[in-house]
């Protein structure tokens, strides 16, 4: 009988442990996959964010380059000229380029819709005059 009482008692523990381990792997486990989810999505994020302080950086020394080049005549004289500028004496035609317009034929013989108001003149008087 003590032996029956000892083999019960070593699976209930056995038995215990398993549901133990079990639970304790379940919630380890459900607790570190949205942990390690949000990981690789912030390792993501500064993988992006290194890339724009890259280009921001690029982007810095080319209008420090940019201011650099102010301080020389010859590189001021192109950035003004860029930007309209002439040299003294010098006088500048500024030619507005004019929209381009469709030839009235062509405006005249294509197809066009019709508006809101001729449908509902369609439909009180009826398609095609019908």
């Amino acid at each position: 009988m003590a032996k029956i009482k000892n083999t019960s008692n070593n699976i209930f523990t056995r038995v215990l442990l398993i549901v133990l381990t079990g639970s304790f792997l379940f919630f380890f486990f459900e607790t570190v996959k949205p942990t390690y989810f949000s990981y690789t999505t912030l390792q993501k994020e500064i993988e992006l964010n290194k890339t724009k302080v890259v280009d921001i950086q690029n982007q810095i020394d080319e209008w420090n380059q940019q201011i650099s080049d102010l301080d020389d005549p010859e590189k001021l004289k192109v950035v003004l000229r860029k930007r309209g500028y002439g040299e003294e004496g010098e006088i500048l035609y500024i030619y507005d380029v004019p929209e381009p317009v469709t030839p009235i034929d062509e405006v005249l013989n294509t197809e066009r819709s019709k508006t809101v108001f001729e449908y509902v003149i369609d439909v009180i008087v009826g398609q095609d005059g019908q």
